[in-house]
Order: structure tokens, then C-alpha cells, then sequence
């Protein structure tokens, strides 16, 4: 399996763990691991995406900055939400996972 495949799977672990680094108060950031290889940090829009977790609700309500790579992460100031369940709460109508759990692309 290539990277490029388990990237989505690794972030879909890993960025809950990582999500909220203050997770209280003003002032909060949200991270995700990127490499120097991959460039620069992502736009804000770009960024949503990795703060995702397909079927559940996302604590992220707004990215509020432009990323910063500090070496191993990507981190944004963030607006955040109570979804009520810090580990994972069910979307109303989860995407349904399609061929190889892939995303659909919008139209």
C-alpha cells in the first residue's frame, strides 16, 4: 500500500490526538504532522480536511490563521465547538464509505 493511501487512515488517528492543543480559553490551536517534504502548510480552506474524522462532529468550528510548520507540524488558530463527546461523536448522515473508503469528490 502506498503512503499516499495510509495518510488519510494516520491522520484520521492521529489528529484527535493532536487536534486541540489548548484545549481551554482563548487562544486555541489545532495541529496535524507534516513534513518538510510536503512543503508548505496548507491554506486555512486546505487545512479543513485534516480536521476531519469522517462520521463524526468536529470540534473545529473555523481555521482562524494561516498555518505554522514548526518542524513537524502544521498548527492554526481555531475556533472550536462542545460536540459533547471528546472522543467521537455520530454525524446525522455520515458520509457512507464508498470503494475503498474513499471520499466522494463534489461536483
Amino acid at each position: 500500500m502506498c503512503i499516499a493511501r495510509l495518510r488519510p487512515l494516520f491522520l484520521a488517528l492521529v489528529a484527535p490526538a493532536v487536534l486541540l492543543a489548548g484545549s481551554a480559553g482563548c487562544g486555541k490551536r489545532a495541529c496535524f504532522h507534516w513534513t518538510e517534504l510536503e512543503g508548505a502548510c496548507p491554506s486555512s480552506d486546505e487545512a479543513r480536511v485534516f480536521f476531519e474524522n469522517p462520521g463524526c462532529l468536529s470540534a473545529v468550528e473555523s481555521i482562524d490563521s494561516q498555518g505554522d510548520f514548526d518542524g513537524e507540524l502544521c498548527c492554526y488558530d481555531v475556533t472550536t465547538v462542545d460536540t459533547g463527546d471528546e472522543v467521537c461523536t455520530s454525524a446525522p448522515n455520515p458520509v457512507p464509505s464508498g470503494a475503498g473508503g474513499a471520499r466522494p469528490v463534489p461536483k
